[in-house]
This record gives C-alpha cells, structure tokens and sequence, in this order.
C-alpha cells in the first residue's frame, strides 16, 4: 500500500501505536532511572561528622575523655606525658629559640 491509498484510520492507528510505544519507552526509562538512584543512595554511607577540635576533645562527659575507662586515661596521661618529655628535648637541642633567648639546658 502506497501512502496515497491510506485510510485516515489506518495513518490514525499507526500514529496511536507509536505514540504508545514512546509513552512506554519514555515510562520504563524514567522509572528505572528511579530505581537506579534510589538503589545507589540507599547504599550511600550517612556524611561522617567532623571531629572534635582543640579543647571540644577533652571536655568532661560529653567529650570522648568521658567514655574512657581509668586504665585508658592513665594510658593517655603517660603517653602524654612521654611526648611532651620528648618535644621538650628536641626544643632543647635546636642552636636557639625564636624570641631570641637561649636554648634550655637539660638536667
């Protein structure tokens, strides 16, 4: 059948079916586009908070020192205390200081 012999019913049925098809695609694209970013943010870990800073860290209760047991904050106490002994001798053996004062001597 050439496009002249048509029936205006048949170019109207044609017309129909492509439209429906279109809907359909369009339809199954748009939900399945759905699917998709719903799966991937249901995966998606929650954003992490930032740490503490500064004195936020040792704050009483609230703060992470209050969590710990008496043998972890005596643990932390000399863990301290050796870092500080050890940033103190590496002060001790720089030639000079910024304010100009001379370096301290060790006992």
């Amino acid at each position: 059948m050439s496009p002249r012999n048509r029936s205006s019913i048949e170019t109207y049925l044609e017309s129909s079916m492509i439209r429906r098809q279109t809907a359909l695609f369009a339809t199954a694209t748009l939900l399945g586009g759905l699917a998709a970013v719903t799966a991937a943010l249901a995966q998606a870990p929650a954003p992490a908070s930032p740490p503490p800073q500064g004195q936020e860290m040792m704050k009483g209760h609230d703060g992470m020192m209050g969590r710990m047991d008496p043998d972890h904050m005596k643990q932390m106490a000399r863990m301290m205390e050796n870092c500080n002994r050890m940033m103190e001798r590496m002060n001790e053996d720089k030639p000079g200081s910024p304010d100009g004062s001379p370096p301290a001597r060790r006992s």
